[in-house]
């Protein structure tokens, strides 16, 4: 009875081709309460997003067939509201001001730590950790 009170697991979308980085991410996001999704190429992250509710979007620049970048038109063509957080080892201000005219909220350079990715993520998630 009580398990209706608590609140819903956010859903983050987990973006990246490489398996390991989704991994770990997705390991990291459950242990914060979250519900991690995968998706291991951008196609895949926008058939999810045709079918499901998601919280925030977490999408890797550098992908084979659909790159980051095409991946996050169509995100934002379809949700023009939900938050999307780029990755990339190739950050610079000139990539971060280009995501951010396709519509990218954040952005997080890789490697990336637990404390790097809180900072990030959580302010897109405020009832995750209230």
């Amino acid at each position: 009875m009580a398990s209706r009170f608590l609140k819903p697991k956010r859903r983050i979308l987990v973006v990246d081709d490489d398996v390991d980085i989704r991994e770990f991410l997705c390991d990291l996001l459950a242990s914060w309460n979250c519900l991690p999704i995968p998706a291991a190429s951008g196609c895949e992250a926008i058939r999810i997003l045709q079918q499901r509710s998601i919280d925030v979007v977490m999408l890797d620049l550098a992908m084979p067939i659909m790159d980051g970048a095409e991946t996050l038109r169509e995100i934002k063509r379809l949700a023009p509201d939900l938050p999307v957080i780029m990755m990339s080892a190739l950050i610079t201000s000139e990539l971060w001001r280009y995501f951010s005219e396709l519509g990218a909220q954040s952005c997080v350079a890789k490697p990336m730590n637990r404390e790097r990715l809180a900072a990030t993520l959580l302010p897109y998630l405020p009832e995750a950790h209230a």
